[in-house]
């Protein structure tokens, strides 16, 4: 007969057998789990170290690409733009440190450039007074009653009629300017390049290639101005560059999006367009895209979507 001490030492017996398993298996375990994890700690440290190393030397590559690219942007535009007439146009409200850029490479490249005009808020005419102030401009020419749109697109075509007249013959007085009297009205207004002594009055019959900024900050009514411009600049006969300077917003258009989609393909196909006129590199495309456009190469130029290249074609200035 099995007693009641034979059972009390067999579970006595079972229940240390068991504890010394746990005890064992647990110490041995933890310390292959703890030596595991350290050793992943350290793998990931030295992985984090190398990357962080290689994001380093990624970085100072990046500046010094950068420093080049803004070293070299005089040397590329030289002479590409020799005594060329151009009328920059850049839309308030964009960013104009840009522009203003796009201005200084256009004059080193050595076009007669008298600045930048810029367009003004009363284009959209948003009162009857502007529309009234525009229709006093035009005079004759202005439709009548036309639309707003109508006005502006006769403005423009004044505008471009002007650069663009031929010299008067003898004895024939000049015709009276449309530019001037939208300076005077605050539709336009000009910043003059420092220590140059081109004027506005110079671009007159001057056939000048006209460059447009839009983009960056500039409101939604006056961009809608910018197919107007191109429109009557290319009608007009003159070499037409449209460039966009990109402002990332979250779920907004990619790099020159925009602007594509405000012009015809027709338009798009008989201009040059860049992207990315905040940068150096879109800076130096402009001036590049004047000399090549004149020359009747188009394109799209930049980094995004459907450009063609990010800059035209090299060829001997």
């Amino acid at each position: 007969m099995i007693s009641f001490r034979f059972h009390v030492v067999s579970l006595t017996a079972v229940f240390l057998a068991i504890a010394i398993g746990v005890l064992v298996g647990t110490t041995y375990v933890e310390g292959a789990v703890v030596d595991g994890l350290e050793n992943r700690i350290d793998t990931v440290e030295e992985n984090l170290d190398s990357r962080r190393a290689e994001n380093d030397r990624l970085d100072d590559d990046l500046q010094d690409a950068r420093a080049y690219i803004d070293a070299s942007q005089d040397y590329v535009v030289t002479d590409r733009l020799t005594d060329e007439p151009t009328l920059l146009l850049a839309v308030r409200g964009v960013d104009e440190d840009a522009v203003q850029q796009v201005a200084l490479l256009t004059g080193r490249a050595g076009a007669v450039l008298p600045g930048v005009v810029w367009l003004e808020d009363r284009w959209t005419l948003e009162n009857d007074e502007d529309e009234a102030a525009l229709e006093a401009v035009l005079g004759d020419s202005a439709p009548e009653g036309g639309s707003r749109e109508e006005l502006q697109r006769s403005a423009w075509e004044a505008v471009m009629a002007e650069v663009s007249a031929p010299e008067p013959g003898p004895g024939a007085g000049a015709p009276p300017s449309t530019i001037e009297p939208l300076i005077a009205e605050g539709f336009l207004s000009v910043d003059a390049l420092e220590d140059v002594e081109t004027s506005i009055d110079d671009l007159r019959r001057a056939d000048p290639g006209v460059a447009i900024v839009r983009g960056g900050g500039a409101p939604d009514e006056l961009e809608a101005l910018v197919p107007v411009v191109v429109e009557a600049a290319v009608a007009a006969g003159r070499p037409t560059v449209a460039a966009d300077v990109f402002e990332e917003v979250p779920e907004g258009a990619g790099r020159g999006e925009e602007l594509v989609d405000s012009l015809s393909e027709d338009l798009r196909e008989q201009i040059a367009l860049v992207d990315g006129a905040e940068r150096t590199e879109g800076q130096v495309a402009v001036v590049l895209a004047l000399d090549a456009v004149a020359a009747g190469v188009t394109g799209h130029f930049g980094t995004g979507d459907g450009a063609s290249g990010i800059l035209p074609e090299w060829t001997p200035p």
